[in-house]
């Protein structure tokens, strides 16, 4: 057996490099595209049990749910634009509120024609 080295504690340099190699920040681009265009996002869990009249569980419903709200421009005159969505993995579940957000972007730049006719 030859000698035991120790090793050194990895930095926080170093784990932080491991972190974004491995971990949830390379993940969620929906989540991170929306928040780089100005919309704070929540993100909840929710499970469903489904039972049997007996009580037995049947099987086990999971839910996600995204929201995200914007100010426009400080909302002075026009408010704040809220979307949310829900799905059953996380990856749909962003996808489908970046859909929401291109739509609110799309409804907001019809406003100001409508309202001048």
């Amino acid at each position: 057996m030859g000698p035991m080295v120790a090793r050194a504690l990895p930095t926080a340099r170093q784990r932080l490099l491991r972190q974004r190699q491995h971990g949830a920040i390379l993940q969620q681009q929906d989540r991170r595209e929306l928040e780089r265009s100005g919309w704070r996002t929540t993100l909840d869990f929710r499970e469903n049990n489904v039972r049997g009249r007996d009580g037995r569980l049947l099987q086990v419903e999971e839910i996600w749910h995204a929201e995200a709200e914007r100010d426009p421009n400080g909302a002075r005159t026009r408010g704040v634009d809220f979307i949310h969505a829900t799905a059953e993995s996380v990856d749909e579940v962003w996808a489908k509120l970046r859909r929401q957000a291109e739509l609110a972007d799309v409804r907001r730049g019809d406003e100001p024609a409508a309202q001048a006719s």
